[in-house]
């Protein structure tokens, strides 16, 4: 496992996976593969994990994918997202993949894909950015 799916799992990568106790599981193939669980609290009103709830999750696991794919050396300044919601989710155990498409000088490119515990795919986001050095944490 590499160090970047290991802080995922230690949760030293960031406050919303730990929110949402994503998990990286494995890999399949060519796709990273996660678990997570929306809290309660990601639900709308009309008791569904709201979509922005659901863009974030896909969106942390696509970074972390590219992040990954450049060896902890590169991440990704986000120039796009697009994300389509195929079904309503509720609250608590879903799974994740995230696929890399491309990893260029210029622009990286991933998909992410949430499924629900019936593994019945809920939401894909394709996740655009342009890679960058991260600022060191020592300054």
């Amino acid at each position: 496992m590499s160090e970047v799916f290991e802080k995922i799992n230690r949760d030293e990568f960031g406050a919303t996976m730990i929110w949402m106790r994503l998990r990286y599981t494995g890999h399949d193939d060519d796709e990273a593969c996660f678990s997570l669980v929306f809290p309660n609290e990601a639900s709308n009103p009309m008791g569904m994990v709201q979509g922005g709830m659901m863009s974030a999750a896909l969106d942390d696991i696509t970074s972390a994918t590219i992040i990954d794919g450049y060896n902890g050396e590169k991440a990704p300044l986000t120039t796009d997202l697009h994300v389509m919601i195929h079904r309503p989710l509720t609250a608590g155990p879903a799974k994740a993949r995230a696929r890399i498409i491309r990893l260029g000088r210029q622009v990286a490119t991933c998909e992410g894909r949430l499924f629900d515990a019936s593994n019945k795919l809920v939401a894909t986001m394709l996740h655009s950015a342009q890679p960058v050095t991260p600022p060191s944490r020592d300054s």
